[in-house]
């Protein structure tokens, strides 16, 4: 586990490059487009810091599927971290059907558009080590591991980390520390 204090130094500069200290301006189009610009790039931060178990993400593979589901701004923005590295493989970026396919992701991020189907999706995920990220006020107490807040016009994030733990997933402290931890 990443534990140096220069790396954790590195995590929150670049997190906070990304977002922490980024405002939105309230109400335009364009608050939308960088919100989503913005936790794009906190997903691509967040798979540094996350440890899978072999079995769903074994050394061997060469890529890191992040899943998106939902039809807003957010399939663009996330777009922009389809192919890059992390942990030495490359993030591949995929549009998912409602509720279809989200057990072979490594990553799900869940817009608010699809906070209906939240039940349906975490009973699917009900034991699958995918780390799922959100942006709806029930995304955590149903069992989510990292939601997005907008807190005085800037974008955070909030751990359940007993979500992480049933997930088998490692994350950092380092992250953790950077976060809003919830524990429903």
């Amino acid at each position: 586990m990443m534990t140096t204090p220069a790396l954790a130094r590195g995590l929150g500069a670049a997190l906070l490059a990304v977002g922490v200290i980024v405002g939105l301006s309230p109400g335009t189009r364009a608050q939308t487009s960088h919100e989503y610009e913005i936790k794009a790039a906190f997903l691509y931060n967040f798979v540094k810091f996350v440890e899978w178990p072999s079995e769903a993400l074994p050394e061997t593979s060469a890529t890191i599927t992040v899943c998106v589901l939902g039809d807003d701004p957010s399939a663009n923005a996330l777009e922009s971290i389809n192919g890059k590295a992390v942990k030495g493989r490359r993030l591949s970026v995929r549009r998912l059907q409602p509720s279809t396919g989200v057990e072979s992701c490594h990553v799900l991020f869940m817009s608010s558009s699809q906070e209906s189907r939240l039940p349906q999706v975490m009973q699917t995920l009900h034991g699958s080590s995918v780390l799922t990220v959100g942006e709806m006020e029930r995304f955590i107490p149903s069992g989510g591991i990292i939601n997005f807040v907008i807190e005085r016009n800037k974008v955070r994030f909030e751990i359940n980390p007993n979500g992480a733990e049933r997930a088998r997933l490692k994350l950092s402290s380092q992250l953790l520390s950077l976060a809003r931890v919830v524990r429903p």
